[in-house]
């Protein structure tokens, strides 16, 4: 998934094998979305910086600067827990020459000063692998802190609304619950990868139900025009063949980690050669079945 808030507890790997799944799911995940890097409701056009929170790869920002209509005057920033997976010189260069620079940061603490209320869209996307149930509220806060802030009544022109100059949040999350298939009955493959890793991540204090949870935590802080949308594979035939290889990608992933954290086996070669089976019997259960992914994405505008 996305980068994670706690290395002892993130249930993925930071190898080059998990880069190239982080970039391939990012393509997946996009499709899915329509090809929307940015939620319809929020004006691309007032946009004039923006913050990636769980940036990775730097796959997103990369395409960002490619979509926004003044990329050349718009400062793209991404922060991650750990460097391990941004290209060389911790950069990514736009298609003008723009420099985007990548950060090392534990959105779990205060981002540094010079990043409070400078950004207009804060993006964050799949914490729920290293993210524990009781922080999200922190993850929230320190975000809502990083926006631009509505100026005062007495100093809005005419020409200007506060709801032009608040700035927004944008959180999207996978639900792990609904990793099913369209067809029943349901395979015993689907069930046993899908009930270790919802089982792991409980026992960690992870929240499976993370697109909801995003959702209630947003809806109950200092936001206004709240909205929740989910995105699924649903009558997207299209994406047949790239959501089962994302799904496949996703379980040989988190689920190794899963049963060596829930003892259904005694370390991650054991547990990865358990997978590579079920991988095997999922594959083969969809070729006449079409996975069901679930991508939620909140977004709000910051208020006093």
């Amino acid at each position: 998934m996305g980068s994670h808030c706690e290395e002892n507890i993130y249930l993925l790997g930071r190898n080059e094998a998990e880069t190239a799944r982080l970039n391939q799911q990012h393509r997946f995940l996009v499709a899915i979305s329509g090809n929307e890097l940015i939620h319809p409701s929020i004006p691309k056009e007032k946009i004039t910086a923006v913050a990636d929170i769980g940036t990775g790869t730097g796959t997103w920002l990369a395409d960002l600067a490619k979509q926004l209509p003044n990329t050349s005057s718009v400062h793209l920033h991404g922060f991650d827990i750990s460097d391990a997976q941004f290209p060389p010189g911790s950069t990514i260069t736009s298609p003008e020459g723009q420099t985007i620079p990548l950060s090392v940061h534990n959105a779990l603490n205060p981002f540094p000063p010079e990043h409070n209320g400078r950004y207009d869209l804060v993006h964050i996307r799949l914490l729920t692998a290293g993210l524990q149930e009781n922080n999200y509220t922190t993850v929230l806060n320190n975000a809502r802190n990083l926006l631009s802030k509505p100026p005062h009544p007495l100093l809005l022109s005419s020409r200007l609304t506060s709801l032009e100059s608040d700035g927004w949040i944008q959180w999207e999350e996978v639900d792990h619950t609904a990793f099913c298939t369209n067809k029943l009955p349901e395979h015993p493959a689907i069930t046993k990868m899908r009930n270790a890793a919802i089982d792991a991540m409980l026992k960690l204090g992870l929240w499976p139900f993370a697109p909801q949870r995003v959702y209630d935590e947003v809806s109950a802080a200092r936001f206004r025009n709240v909205c929740r949308e989910t995105y699924t594979t649903v009558g997207k035939e299209h994406l047949h063949e790239v959501a089962t290889k994302w799904v496949g990608n996703v379980m040989r992933a988190m689920v190794p980690q899963s049963m060596v954290v829930n003892g259904q086996a005694k370390n991650e070669e054991e547990a990865k050669a358990k997978v590579e089976v079920l991988i095997r019997e999922f594959e083969k259960h969809c070729e006449d079945a079409l996975p069901l992914v679930n991508y939620g994405v909140t977004v709000a505008q910051r208020c006093e």
